[in-house]
């Protein structure tokens, strides 16, 4: 299988969540699929809210947008500012302006304008609290919506009146940058506190807060993450001036203040968030603080898409030989003849191996002492092959399925010869003896005359008290 290339190991080097990103834009289903089951250890989600914090099923707010219709008209006929602010969004949205209209890709191009000159003003006393002029905020939109690059370092807006313009480019997208899918579960992070031997304290459980917090911001679409990690690189920025006695804001004072636009549903009104205002205003709070961590994969995200990507590289690797036989290259058309021709090779080479261990084993059994066992050994090779192991015309013979041929011993050799030589008579029962037995014996076991080797006969006469007679036999000794 081939591995991953040196360009892709580059990556993964230099971006640790590399095969999460690549596997987020590849495979969004698979990824969201990885992000429910990791979020369902941390949080207490029914199946169709998990589905809308996936963004696998639509919204069911009609409830919430009743409540928004409602909003809208009580503030049309409060104030006449809030009529202005819905022509005001009308017309944004007809012109193809960025205020009020839903985020893309080049309305965030028009807004880094303005992150980028906050980031060189964090020091400025009371930014993000004290209100710009008005009049100059509402030029500065409206070069923002006709989508010409602005010069801020001229010095025509003030600090305070581009970091107001900020906010309400927030607070008029219509949905809050944290989307209204994932508000169930922004609920239910603060709640996380550590346990001591099973008991629920009062201290909150920072790590699994930053974890929950991680998978939560991998499901935001694309453009809405890039907008809220700049702006929150912002806010930390600024918080971190705050120690110095510069800006007297921190992290907590900027969570109050951008709660509201980034977090808080559109259709709900403050009355209904009057018992998770103080919660909603803390989590923005502690997110400011570890935007440094939040826009991290967890390790076991990472560790998942890893292996989709490995199991994923095999399968293919697998299928690869199978669909590319027809159009084979001539590379590798070679190879297969050479693994054709391979077998035969492996088999003459070990067939001269063969005859090169049975030459050492034979030179062996020759620089043995004379014995019993030495002739043993020499009769063995003599049997089985054609002839002496290490010369030219050796060959193996092969090894027969059938009846292993035993040696024989004196004595099996003797009484054969016997029955071989033994007159037909009669026995005590009348029958004759079997003709078969001589015929199966060798000529060359027959007893020749002049031997030495007695037997006793089996004809018994009439007196069972006669004496035995006894025969010689000739016999000749069996070459070996």
């Amino acid at each position: 299988m081939d591995g991953p290339s040196v360009q892709t190991i580059s990556q993964a080097i230099s971006n640790p969540d590399y095969w999460v990103d690549k596997l987020r834009f590849e495979d969004p289903e698979t990824f969201k699929e990885l992000c429910g089951g990791l979020l369902t250890r941390f949080l207490d989600l029914p199946g169709p809210e998990l589905s809308r914090v996936l963004g696998t099923s639509p919204v069911k707010d009609n409830r919430r947008r009743f409540l928004a219709r409602k909003k809208v008209t009580q503030q049309a006929e409060n104030t006449v500012l809030a009529t202005w602010l819905a022509l005001r969004k009308l017309k944004s949205e007809q012109t193809g302006g960025v205020f009020g209209a839903p985020l893309t890709e080049e309305g965030l191009a028009q807004i880094h304008q303005l992150i980028d000159f906050l980031g060189n003003h964090t020091h400025v006393e009371g930014i993000f609290r004290i209100p710009g002029n008005s009049h100059r905020q509402q030029r500065l939109k409206d070069n923002l919506n006709s989508g010409v690059d602005i010069d801020l370092e001229l010095g025509e807006f003030t600090p305070h009146d581009v970091a107001s313009v900020l906010k309400i480019f927030l607070g008029e997208l219509p949905e809050p940058l944290l989307t209204t899918r994932h508000y169930p579960a922004y609920l239910q992070v603060p709640d996380m506190m550590l346990f001591e031997k099973s008991v629920k304290t009062d201290k909150p459980n920072k790590e699994r807060q930053i974890e929950t917090y991680q998978l939560l911001f991998w499901l935001l679409p694309n453009v809405n993450r890039k907008l809220l990690q700049a702006v929150l690189s912002l806010l930390y920025k600024t918080a971190q001036a705050q120690k110095d006695h510069k800006n007297r804001m921190s992290a907590h004072n900027l969570g109050v203040m951008f709660a509201p636009h980034v977090l808080w549903p559109r259709s709900l009104t403050i009355a209904d968030l009057k018992d998770n205002v103080n919660k909603l205003n803390g989590a923005v709070a502690f997110i400011i603080k570890h935007s440094q961590r939040v826009f991290l994969a967890p390790v076991q995200l990472r560790a998942q898409c890893r292996l989709y990507f490995a199991a994923k590289e095999k399968s293919e690797a697998q299928q690869k030989p199978a669909s590319s036989d027809d159009t084979a290259s001539p590379s590798d058309e070679v190879a297969q003849t050479r693994a054709k021709k391979r077998p035969h090779e492996d088999a003459a080479e070990s067939k001269t191996q063969t005859d090169l261990a049975l030459a050492q084993l034979y030179a062996h059994v020759q620089a043995m002492p004379d014995s019993h066992k030495k002739r043993k050994y020499v009769k063995q090779f003599n049997e089985h092959s054609n002839c002496t192991p290490g010369s030219p015309n050796h060959k193996v013979l092969p090894r027969t399925r059938g009846k292993h041929v035993r040696s024989k011993s004196w004595g099996a050799a003797i009484t054969k010869l016997f029955a071989s030589n033994k007159p037909q008579t009669q026995t005590r029962s009348g029958a004759h003896s079997d003709p078969r037995k001589s015929s199966q014996t060798p000529t060359s076991d027959r007893v020749e005359p002049g031997s030495a080797v007695t037997q006793r006969s089996t004809h018994r006469g009439p007196s069972v008290g006669a004496p035995k007679k006894l025969r010689t036999l000739p016999l000749q000794p069996r070459k070996l």
